[in-house]
């Protein structure tokens, strides 16, 4: 990996850091699992918004999900 890439990927990760509701969406999922629908109900955001902000923190590696029944 050269210094472009480290560079890029640093960028990506303070970026999607960068926003009160991702914070938060960590904060929330560093306690314990969660779904989409049970974050966008703890921070009064719609599930789409959650979902977008999630897929922002997945794209720089700090998210990951699993299904689960219905959800992810």
């Amino acid at each position: 990996m050269d210094e472009r890439d480290t560079s890029n990927e640093l960028l990506q990760f303070f970026k999607a850091l960068a926003d009160a509701n991702r914070l938060k969406i960590v904060g929330l999922l560093a306690q314990e699992p969660r779904s989409g629908e049970q974050l966008a109900e703890m921070l009064n955001l719609h599930p789409s918004t959650v979902s977008h902000h999630l897929s922002k923190l997945a794209r720089a590696g700090l998210v990951t999900a699993r299904a689960e029944g219905y959800y992810s």
